[in-house]
């Protein structure tokens, strides 16, 4: 057990760790996740802020007379299942929601229509408050289908035994999208506190754990790829592959890249500017005629995501449900292409822009 410690103006409160009461801990962890889905979201890998999330079904009725606690839609177009433990989350547990998927994989969008239509208006509302662009083909009846043949998979418990993370661990190497949370309690007379925990984190090479060896040889044999298919159509200086998600390409202006990023089962290609240094190319770059050329040139639509110091416009390619280190051929030749043509536009234009034009 231990504490957390508030800071209330000038006091210093510490609020102890507590055993939640079992006969309630099913109940009020489906009540508190119905409510706010969010504490199980993928992370945004630029802001480091959940993604928007919304509850497709709750209590869900299976074709087997079970019930799944949770489908839930975010808003890339994925779908997660989400099963509560009133105490641990186990080995059986996780036979369990295989199960539950392969039933889902039978019910088929059909029996799902109507709750998933509300789910994704809600999801647009959010997108749009944030000022963000609705990507309408990840959300098209097609894509929806594919995408819950291959959902993302959540174990939520107050306990997870190391057999269920080992085994959790072991299906992401596979390609299969699971992770396991617990809760910790924390409360006062008049305030509850819960905190969630991923066990099962992806990106752990950022977290200073070990990446399994065999991912990383996936990787590296990716980016090879990626590096051989692009040769020298624009100029860099990658002699090997990196290890990480990344392959990111200088222009010859600090503070600006382009390049590729590989995020469970889409390919990324965009471009980034370091904001303190570059405020007015991020203002030109954001200018919607310039866009509409970009768009026209490539003939793809283009997402502006802005952190406090990065501007990043980006555009991707799903891979058909396997992970991105397995993309098949298309995906690749698509990911260069556009590269190429991404560099072929913007570079000149920036160059210009910063009297550099030489270069």
């Amino acid at each position: 057990m231990g504490c957390i410690i508030v800071k209330r103006n000038e006091k210093m409160e510490v609020i102890p760790e507590r055993e939640f009461p079992k006969e309630k801990r099913e109940e009020h962890l489906h009540r508190f996740i119905e409510n706010a889905p969010q504490f199980v979201a993928p992370v945004d890998e630029e802001t480091g802020e959940p993604i928007p999330i919304v509850v497709v079904a709750s209590h869900l009725k299976l074709p087997s007379g079970d019930e799944l606690d949770l489908l839930l839609l975010d808003s890339e177009g994925t779908f997660t299942l989400c099963e509560l433990k009133r105490e641990t989350v186990d080995r059986k547990t996780i036979g369990q929601i295989l199960d539950y998927t392969a039933q889902l994989a039978e019910m088929g969008m059909e029996n799902l229509k109507e709750q998933v239509n509300r789910a994704c208006e809600e999801l647009r509302k959010q997108v749009e408050q944030l000022g963000r662009e609705w990507d309408e083909e990840s959300f098209t009846e097609d894509a929806l289908k594919e995408k819950l043949s291959r959902p993302r998979l959540v174990l939520v418990g107050w306990e997870v035994e190391e057999d269920a993370i080992r085994i959790a661990r072991w299906l992401q190497y596979q390609g299969i999208d699971m992770e396991c949370y617990k809760f910790n309690y924390f409360t006062t007379k008049d305030l509850e506190i819960f905190v969630p925990h991923n066990l099962t984190p992806y990106g752990e090479e950022e977290r200073g754990v070990q990446v399994p060896l065999e991912r990383e040889n996936k990787r590296c044999k990716f980016w090879e790829d990626m590096l051989r298919r692009l040769g020298n159509r624009i100029p860099h200086r990658w002699k090997t592959p990196p290890k990480g998600p990344w392959l990111f390409f200088g222009i010859g202006i600090g503070g600006a890249g382009i390049g590729f990023q590989g995020s469970h089962s889409r390919l990324h290609v965009g471009f980034s500017l370091y904001k303190p240094r570059l405020k007015n190319l991020v203002e030109r770059v954001k200018n919607s005629e310039f866009l509409k050329e970009l768009e026209k040139e490539t003939g793809e639509t283009w997402q502006i995501h802005e952190a406090e110091k990065e501007f990043v416009l980006r555009t991707w390619r799903d891979t058909g449900g396997v992970s991105v280190w397995d993309a098949p051929e298309e995906v690749r030749d698509w990911g260069v292409e556009t590269l190429v043509k991404l560099y072929n536009f913007i570079v000149p234009r920036i160059r210009k822009w910063m009297g550099r034009e030489e270069e």
